[in-house]
């Protein structure tokens, strides 16, 4: 299997990952500011999975099996972060967006990709860029709630 592929798999899994942990935080939520944000996250991370699994499909591969694990341990990190408090679910959130923005812009840099598959990945770099905003907003909302 070649690396692009790989890397499109592990792409997948780690979007199977992101929504696994959000789908868990949600119910943490009260603030409508939050859950909304929450909510779109969940759709819009599974929106990415799907979008890798069809190009991953339309590139004649498999889609890895191995993501449901990486599924699992979402929502295994989802429910440890909730149990800790929410600004450190936030906390957790970036961390994980951060680090997808620097693996996809790895993958863009470092592989040979099709015209098709780089527009794909640009798009959810935007994504995951808009995520970490959200974030830093929620947990500046946070801090005014506890503190005001």
């Amino acid at each position: 299997m070649n690396k692009a592929i790989l890397s499109l798999n592990f792409m997948y899994s780690m979007e199977r990952f992101a929504t696994a942990i959000y789908r868990i935080q949600k119910g943490g939520f009260k603030e409508a500011f939050i859950s909304q944000k929450m909510n779109f996250a969940v759709d819009n991370e599974w929106q990415h999975a799907s979008k890798l699994k069809k190009r991953i499909t339309e590139l004649n591969s498999k889609p890895t099996g191995i993501s449901v694990l990486f599924q699992m341990a979402g929502s295994t990190l989802g429910t440890i972060s909730r149990c800790f408090g929410k600004p450190l679910a936030l906390k957790t959130d970036l961390v994980i967006e951060k680090r997808a923005v620097k693996d996809y812009t790895y993958f863009m840099n470092t592989l040979a990709l099709d015209d098709q598959t780089k527009l794909m990945i640009k798009s959810i770099i935007a994504d995951e860029e808009s995520h970490i905003k959200n974030w830093e907003e929620s947990i500046e909302v946070l801090k005014v709630k506890t503190t005001g």
